[in-house]
This record gives C-alpha cells, sequence and structure tokens, in this order.
C-alpha cells in the first residue's frame, strides 16, 4: 500500500483522523493524500423559491473554513510522522461529497475515513460510506469513534464465507496481513455438507500460506447473536484483534446503496478499525 487517501470531512474527527491515517502511512512507507470537500448546496424538489448567490457563498465560507482547520490537523500530522503527503480542497459541483471522494479515489491503494456518525451530519451526506465502499472499487478502512484507533495490526480477523464480497475483501488485505503477527479467517455459520465446499476453510488458509501467511481458521455460530455481523464483533472483542477484515454486501435503493444488516451492524457497533471491501 504505497498511495493512500484520507477523506476528512468529518470536521469532528480531523486530530484523530489524521493522526491514524498519518502513522499506518509512515509504517508502509507511502504517500498520503488529504482530501476536504466543499459541497454545493444541497437543494430539495420542494424549494421553489430563488435562492439567493449570498446562501451559496455564505456555506461555502463556513466549508472553507472547516477545510482550513482540517489541513492544518492534517499537515501537523504527517510533519510529526515524516509523511511524504499532499492536500486537497476540491469546490465539488455537486451537493455529495461521496461524488468527489469516489472520483479520487480510484487511484488509490486505500481510503481511509471515519466510522460515519449516528445522527446524519451537516458535513457528510447519510449515505456516504455505502457509496465509498459500493462504488469506488477500492478499499475502506473505518476508523472508529469510540475504541481503538491505532493503525497497529498485530492481530487481524478476516470474515470468510466464499462469497465475491468476502474474497475482495480478503485479497485487498493482504499488505496488512502479511504484515500482522496473527490471522484468524472466521467464518459465521459454515456449511455442514456442501460437495463444491468439502474444504470451505483449508483451501484459503493454503493459499494464503502461499504468499506467506500463517493464518488460522475458526468455523463460529451466530447463535445468540443478531446477525453474522454481530457474531465477527463479538468474535473479534473476545480475540483481542486490531482489526476486522470483512466484505460488505448491499444493494440500490432506486438512487441511494443500503448495505446489508450485518455490515450495517458492523459499521455501527465497531471498536476496532473495520477494512471494507465490495
Amino acid at each position: 500500500m504505497k498511495n493512500l487517501l484520507i477523506s476528512l470531512n468529518d470536521h469532528e474527527q480531523r486530530q484523530v483522523l489524521s493522526a491514524f491515517a498519518a502513522r499506518m502511512a509512515a509504517r508502509f512507507d507511502a504517500h498520503l493524500s488529504g482530501l476536504y470537500v466543499v459541497p454545493a448546496l444541497r437543494l430539495y424538489p420542494v424549494v421553489t423559491v430563488h435562492v439567493p448567490d449570498e446562501v451559496f457563498e455564505a456555506q461555502r465560507k463556513v466549508f472553507r473554513k472547516r477545510g482550513d482547520e482540517v489541513r492544518k490537523a492534517f499537515e501537523e500530522a504527517c510533519r510529526e510522522h515524516d509523511v511524504a503527503h499532499d492536500w486537497r480542497l476540491i469546490e465539488s459541483l455537486t451537493p455529495l461529497v461521496a461524488d468527489t471522494v469516489i472520483g479520487l479515489s480510484r487511484v488509490h491503494d486505500l481510503i481511509i475515513t471515519g466510522q460515519p456518525p449516528e445522527d446524519e451530519s451537516p458535513d457528510l451526506e447519510a449515505d456516504f460510506a455505502d457509496r465509498l465502499v459500493m462504488e469506488s472499487g477500492r478499499p475502506v478502512l473505518f476508523v472508529p469513534r469510540h475504541g481503538r484507533a491505532e493503525p497497529v495490526f498485530d492481530h487481524v480477523v478476516v470474515g470468510w464465507n466464499c462469497s465475491r464480497e468476502a474474497a475482495r475483501a480478503l485479497h485487498d488485505a493482504l499488505p496488512l496481513l502479511k504484515q500482522a503477527e496473527k490471522v484468524s479467517l472466521v467464518w459465521v455459520d459454515p456449511p455442514q455438507e456442501a460437495p463444491t465446499r468439502r474444504r470451505p476453510l483449508e483451501d484459503v488458509l493454503s493459499a494464503l500460506q502461499r504468499h506467506g501467511v500463517a493464518a488460522e481458521g475458526h468455523g463460529i455460530s451466530s447463535d445468540g447473536h443478531h446477525d453474522a455481523g454481530a457474531a465477527l464483533l463479538a468474535h473479534a472483542h473476545d480475540a483481542d484483534a486490531d482489526l476486522l477484515v470483512m466484505g460488505a454486501w448491499g444493494h440500490s435503493r432506486l438512487r441511494e446503496y443500503v448495505f446489508g444488516g450485518a455490515t450495517r451492524h458492523v459499521l455501527e457497533e465497531m471498536n476496532i478499525p473495520v477494512l471494507m471491501a465490495h
């Protein structure tokens, strides 16, 4: 991972996110790109009156000021950890921050951003995280608001179920797995009898071994948990893991992306960094 992108529109988390990303870039000897988007004013279909230009400019001034504060925190963290970096403040033509982040993400190895806020934020649209994972084509590393926020991934738990999303997440995370001291592949409710999956964990463990990753496999039950996401988080907590890697599943509802239940639960309840890929 040599090209990292951090999305910093979560203004309140600028210090934590900047420090996390800078430390991670230093560990991988990577270039870190900081991004803050000044979105266009959100107008809803019910708004039929003319909106004066002064209203648009007033909003942009607010976001530009926040962007300056974010830039200072970002550059301070990069200097502290001696990280090669660049900074971009982009004034978007659309009100959706995700549009700009997704466009820039495709030339980076990893996107770093914060855990979505519990309530809708004036800084980010409600489906920002969903779109980032589903549309960028890149792995997204979410930093929790509460809990561990250190990019030292000695023990990594990987959710595995032979799905396309799980395969994508596993292989996107290989640079992190190679540096980990311990890697655990966890299949929630693995199939008991399935001719095409007679060796559901053995095959992937052998494949990882050829990459120099000595992982161990576990089949666990979701019994007593809300869904597979809750079971994965509980296992990661009990195992004292530093990072959870999982495939993200979702579907499109009109023009919005909506995460599946397990994916949504992990994003809402995470207390360690989570890498998701679709």
